[in-house]
């Protein structure tokens, strides 16, 4: 299962107090990001960086209902 960490994923016309709760949010996770300022000069867009998996995981047998085995 490889994992690629180089999809952008981008935020637009966020206001200071949504970009500071989603950088405080995925530092803590470890992402790579950067904030940008908008064009509308109070607004700020984001880029992060966010993982991809080439495929879902697998659901558990417990989670399956017995109709569909």
């Amino acid at each position: 299962m490889s994992i690629s960490l180089n999809t952008p994923f981008r935020y637009t016309r966020l206001s200071q107090d949504e970009v500071d709760f989603l950088t405080h949010h995925y530092q803590q996770r470890g992402y790579r990001m950067k904030k940008y300022l908008n064009e509308d000069v109070r607004l700020w867009d984001l880029l992060v960086c966010l993982p991809e998996r080439d495929r879902f995981p697998k659901t558990p047998f417990s989670m399956l209902n017995p109709l569909w085995r």
